[in-house]
């Protein structure tokens, strides 16, 4: 009976333990998000300014992470994991005790700031997890995975507390953060520490924003970044008014929310098919396109009043959804293509930490436009600005060839901590580092057995079926020159482009095509 084989990079062992860990730790932000909001206008009685300093405690370490990031790089990504994740837990049984509003926010401030050097410390381990030509591949899975814990986890988070007390949510909460130890423990592969290591800390923090604004990519798309973030939060900030102003009742909101989840899970699944063959910035344009046509039409509706039957709007909202993966999925392709693994960290905390800042600034300035102009104009506004960055991002940037992988991305890839207990399977995506022996050997493996899991990995990746090589076949295998590997690959490569002209291999019997 054939192994059943899993595509793609949760073949990879340690990208399956990176993935189980946040899929777990989101449900988990969700169900802390829905308890800490009861148990602060609930159970203390809280009022508008309460809610504001707890949300402003869970934002505010955004922007110190690109000054955290320089200490993140500088130590192996599976520590940090690990650390992180054990304190957040703490500090979260510290919210079942907590006495009022003011301990509340203390907490929740340290443990986001922990959670963004977590994060941080989750795009270094996503990099050396899998293969270079797989990074893109797993930000689509991981981005799926987001969305649909955006539906699930906000309704699991009402029906808890409606049968527990918010503070019993808190410990459930707890629980997923050990869960991320166990997995974070788990881990063969780790990062190694900044090669620059030893310099003055303000030159390594001086080398993230070098190689940001240095890079004429990743100067685009924090431009274009800000721009995007800046305008949705104009909008987004008004979803409370924009229901009711379209005819529909509160409970909508929470639809909304759901339909806008169901829809970015479609979209992620739907560039997970095609993201590889598509112009990074020409698919952000053609996103924000639609979502501007969609921000118009909604602006319309309201300065018009225009009623449409309530389901319409959801399925309005969904294809938001859908046009929103565009965006979230090329983001972090792009950012991973163009960075070293070395400067993961440091990188990533400035392409996410500026625009955070202007979120902040945004629902100020939404707040005092719907009063000057109103809600509809200001919908209007919003599609507009999104209408006009497509179409500058479509002229400037939209022949930006589909993200490869920088040359040597997987050099960052350090041992991992302590003995692995065997070498990792067949068809993973991460690398062979499972021990600290010289070179990144396993303890007591051969160079040639080291090789052969390199050849088979390489061929697997690249779509080869394995599992039903018989002994011969394997022996073949054994015998190839990297140069050969190299070779057939290119061909496969080629046959494929030629699409329906040329037909390569049998799908059904990867024995009876050109690889045998």
């Amino acid at each position: 009976m054939s192994r059943v084989r899993i595509p793609g990079p949760l073949a990879g062992r340690d990208f399956r333990l990176l993935y189980t860990s946040a899929v777990v730790s989101g449900l988990g932000d969700w169900l802390d998000q829905v308890a800490l909001l009861v148990l602060v206008t609930t159970v203390w009685h809280g009022g508008a300014g309460d809610l504001a300093l707890v949300v402003a405690a869970s934002m505010l370490p955004l922007l110190a992470t690109p000054f955290l990031a320089v200490l993140v790089d500088r130590r192996p990504s599976r520590r940090v994991l690990i650390l992180t994740d054990l304190l957040q837990a703490g500090l979260t049984l510290g919210l079942v005790v907590a006495p009022g509003v003011y301990w509340a926010a203390g907490l929740v401030l340290v443990r986001s700031a922990l959670g963004s050097v977590g994060g941080l410390a989750g795009q270094i381990q996503l990099r050396v997890s899998v293969p270079p030509d797989g990074v893109q591949a797993a930000t689509v899975l991981l981005q799926t995975a987001m969305q649909s814990v955006k539906i699930l986890g906000p309704a699991l988070g009402g029906l808890l507390v409606a049968f527990m007390s918010p503070r019993a949510v808190f410990a459930a909460n707890a629980c997923t953060f050990l869960v991320g130890v166990i997995a974070a423990r788990a881990l063969r592969t780790t990062s190694s520490p900044s090669p620059n290591a030893d310099l003055h800390y303000f030159k390594e923090l001086g080398e993230g924003f070098q190689h940001v604004f240095g890079s004429r990519l990743l100067r685009s798309l924090l431009f274009v970044m800000c721009s995007l973030m800046f305008v949705v939060f104009l909008y987004d900030s008004m979803a409370a008014l924009i229901v009711p102003a379209l005819g529909m009742g509160t409970s909508y909101i929470g639809y909304m929310v759901s339909a806008v989840g169901l829809g970015g899970v479609m979209g992620s699944l739907l560039m997970g098919r095609f993201a590889a063959r598509l112009r990074p910035f020409a698919t952000m344009a053609g996103s924000v396109l639609a979502i501007g046509c969609i921000i118009v039409a909604i602006g319309l509706a309201i300065s018009h009043g225009i009623r449409i039957d309530s389901a319409v709007w959801l399925c309005v909202i969904f294809l938001l959804g859908i046009a929103s993966a565009g965006i979230l999925v090329t983001f972090p392709s792009v950012v991973h293509s163009e960075t070293p693994v070395e400067l993961t960290g440091r990188v990533w905390a400035l392409m996410n930490s500026v625009p955070a800042v202007l979120n902040v600034l945004a629902p100020m300035l939404a707040a005092a436009l719907v009063v000057w102009i109103g809600l509809g104009s200001l919908l209007l506004l919003a599609g507009a600005a999104l209408l006009l960055t497509a179409v500058v991002v479509a002229v400037r940037l939209g022949g930006v060839p589909p993200t490869a992988p920088p040359s040597g991305a997987d050099d960052g890839a350090g041992p991992a901590e302590g003995p692995a207990s065997g070498p990792a399977p067949l068809n993973s995506g991460a690398p062979h580092r499972e021990t600290s022996g010289p070179y990144g050997k396993p303890a007591g493996s051969s160079t040639e057995e080291i090789t052969m899991a390199d050849k088979i990995d390489k061929l697997a990746q690249a779509g080869f079926s394995l599992n039903d090589a018989n002994d011969a076949q394997q022996a073949v295998l054994k015998s190839l020159t990297e140069d050969e590997i190299d070779v057939l690959l290119s061909v496969k490569s080629r046959v494929e482009a030629a699409g329906s002209d040329v037909e390569g291999h049998s799908l059904s019997d990867p024995s009876g095509g050109y690889l045998w």
